[in-house]
């Protein structure tokens, strides 16, 4: 009986012995195999709305165009440095109109002659597209 005892408790002592080396094992596998993501991806992830895809032209347009522009697009007459200019209303059916080859080539190259600046130095062409999509979102409804 009492050999039968030790052969018992030397089994059990095995199994679990042997379940434990193996949970071990099945858990280095998945630290292996999982997949590294960037930090910089998560920290975006957290920051941006996934929703919003135009955020980034929102914030060029607010940092690059409100001075002349105004906030809802309006534009109008406007004192820049002590020269007054007209800013085209965005939401006016003529701007409406204008093909968006027209404001590329706008912000791209200013329209020095009415005011318009360029910002072929500060903005690259997909930021640049990204503005044109976001005025004719926000402020012509397109």
């Amino acid at each position: 009986m009492r050999n039968s005892l030790k052969i018992s408790v030397l089994l059990l002592l095995l199994c679990i012995f042997a379940f434990s080396c193996g949970k071990h094992a099945v858990n280095q596998l998945a630290v292996e195999n999982k997949q590294q993501v960037p930090t910089e991806t998560v920290e975006n992830a957290k920051t941006q709305d996934p929703l919003d895809n135009l955020a980034e032209a929102r914030e060029l347009f607010s940092e690059k165009c409100v001075r002349c522009h105004k906030e809802d697009g309006t534009g109008g007459r406007t004192n820049i440095d002590g020269v007054e200019i007209r800013v085209p209303n965005f939401r006016s059916e003529r701007m409406k109109k204008e093909p968006d080859e027209d404001f590329i080539k706008a912000i791209r190259n200013g329209i020095p002659d009415e005011g318009m600046p360029s910002f072929k130095n500060e903005l690259n062409d997909a930021q640049i597209k990204k503005l044109v999509e976001f005025i004719r979102k926000e402020f012509q409804g397109k």
